[in-house]
Order: C-alpha cells, then structure tokens, then sequence
C-alpha cells in the first residue's frame, strides 16, 4: 500500500517536471522535440518506436480482455468475432473525429470511477489491514528500490507526450495533465484496494480478469443483482476509446513522418494490421510474459527514461541557442 502511494507521489513529481520541460516547447509533441534534438532521423527513429509501441500495448490490451470476454460469454464462439466489434469501433471512431473520442471518453470516466468505488464498497465488510501486512513492505529495497519499477502501471503519461498539439490553448496544459493524472491513479489505488480485499494473493496465470471476478460480488439491493455483464459492458467501452486513441495517435505519428495531407486515409490499413496481430493464437503463458515483463519494462524504458531524456537535453539545447543568440 506504501508503494502505491510512493509510485503515486514520484508520478505527480514527474508529471509537474514535464509541465515545465513542454513550456519551450508549446504546439509540439515528442516527435517535433525528437527532431529539434536530433534532426529527422531522431524524428524517424523514435517515430517508428512509438509505432511499434502503440501497436503491441494495444495488442496486449485487446487480446486479454477479449479472451476474457470469450471466455465468459462465447465460449463456442470464434474469437473473431470478438475482435470484429472492436476493429469496426475503432475505424468508425477515428473516422468520425478525436474530439469524438474525447467526448464519448468524457462520458466514461464517471462512470468508471463510480464502477470503482462501487466495488469497493462492495468488499468493504471483508476489509483488514491484515491483508495489506505488510504495510511499509517487506523491507526498504522492496518497498521503494524495486518498488519504484511499478510505476509503469502509469501508462496514462505516455499521452502527456503528445497532448500538447491537440490542445486549443497550450496554457491548459498544466491542468489537463494534472487533473487526468489524479484520476488515473485514484482509479489504480481504489482499484488494487478493492482486488487485495479479496484476493490478497494474485495468481498471474489466472484467465479471468480479477476485476472481473470482483464485479460479481457487488449487488444494490434485491432488485440489482449481479452486476457483472453491466460493468463488463462499461470496461469494453473503456477498453473501445483506448484503443481509439491509440490507433489515432500511430496515424498521428505516420502523418508527421510522411506528410501525408489526412490520417484518416490509413484508418482502414493500420487497423488491418492490428486486427491481423490479434488473430495470433493466443498462448497464457506468452500474454502473461508480456504483460509483466516485455509491458513494464517497455513503459519505463521508452516513457520514464527515453522520452523525459530527449525533453531534457531538448531544452538545454534550447537554452544553449538562445545564449548563443544572445550573445551576438
């Protein structure tokens, strides 16, 4: 519990330093700095990376919570038909528009935090302290050494780097970033309360979501009961606008890397490609390696470390040209 609330303090502190990193750079994401720093084959380079990035988290993603989803429901049915839905929503979505996304996105979170908070209530009665014993950890290495490594489970900074282009005024920047960053990990710190209340041991090779299995254990009195295909119902719409986003930001890359006069164009090609990832057999073993190694230590490599490096040598250069101009 100490190392959720760590991780979520060194979050805020990274987030408030990229607040002040962007301010030289207003109306540009990642890729303009990348060329700013290093001409166009930084440009390329990390353009290509955040390619292969939003591809294989999206393909995480999207294959776990749909087998889940089969599993559950279709269990005779082809897992096809499953990622049909989602590859429909997501061209029709980007589409339509971002501001589409970011509407139908304004109308989920409340909904989820309300799902949250609501399972958490739900396991309220079975809440001890004795399950999150340790408290401070097991020891400080663990607790704040190794323990920083979970902060990759905050993947919502990956957009920070990006947001600043789509915004009408740069200004807002500060506190669209802060805002979204304390919701997220309002929604990660009641969300691993609530699984821990109940299942104090995880087991990795679970196929079931434990949120899942959380869901089936709220009831709102005798008239609703078993509310698990309604907060299925919000998650698969939650997962939708993520991947949305997701394929939108690679069009947005690929568009700043070929100068290609409108995203939209590629739409039907780079969902190809995702839907065509998806319909790798699905092996447990393999997604589990992926989700708790290659995606942790992908986040924090590329997102933590690279791209704050790229900001941060960015603006001494920054600094450096305007002391040079200066000075003639």
């Amino acid at each position: 519990m100490i190392n959720l609330i760590y991780i979520g303090v060194i979050g805020l502190i990274f987030v408030l330093c990229l607040n002040y990193l962007f301010q030289k750079f207003p109306n540009s994401d990642i890729i303009d700095i990348s060329e700013f720093l290093g001409g166009k084959f930084l440009k390329i380079i990390m353009g290509i990376i955040f390619i292969i990035f939003f591809f294989l988290v999206s393909y995480i993603t999207l294959t776990d919570f749909a087998n889940m989803i089969k599993t559950i429901y279709f269990d005779k049915s082809p897992l096809i038909f499953v990622l049909l839905y989602f590859m429909v929503g997501i061209i029709v979505a980007n589409f339509v528009g971002f501001k589409s996304i970011v509407r139908t996105i304004c109308f989920v979170v409340p909904f989820t935090l309300v799902s949250i908070i609501l399972a958490l209530l739900a396991v309220y009665n079975e809440f001890s302290l004795d399950k999150f014993s340790p408290f401070f950890g097991h020891n400080m290495q663990t607790t704040f050494l190794n323990g920083l490594l979970n902060i990759f489970s905050l993947y919502i900074v990956t957009y920070y780097y990006f947001l600043m282009p789509l915004l009408k005024d740069s200004f807002s920047f500060k506190k669209i970033t802060t805002i979204s960053y304390i919701i997220s990990w309002l929604l990660l710190f009641f969300t691993v309360v609530s699984i821990l209340t109940i299942f104090p041991i995880t087991n990795d090779t679970e196929p079931l979501n434990s949120l899942y299995l959380l869901s089936r254990r709220i009831e709102l009195g005798d008239f609703l009961k078993s509310l698990d295909a309604l907060f299925i119902l919000l998650w698969l719409i939650s997962i939708f606008c993520y991947l949305s986003v997701s394929i939108f930001m690679i069009h947005r890359i690929f568009r700043k890397l070929t100068n290609i006069t409108d995203e939209k164009m590629i739409t039907l090609s780079t969902t190809s490609i995702f839907f065509g990832l998806c319909l790798i057999p699905f092996n447990i073993a393999i997604s589990r390696f992926m989700e708790n190694t290659v995606y942790r230590y992908l986040i924090i490599g590329l997102i933590f470390i690279g791209c704050f490096t790229i900001l941060l040598l960015a603006n001494l250069k920054f600094k450096f040209k305007k002391g040079s101009s200066s000075h003639k």
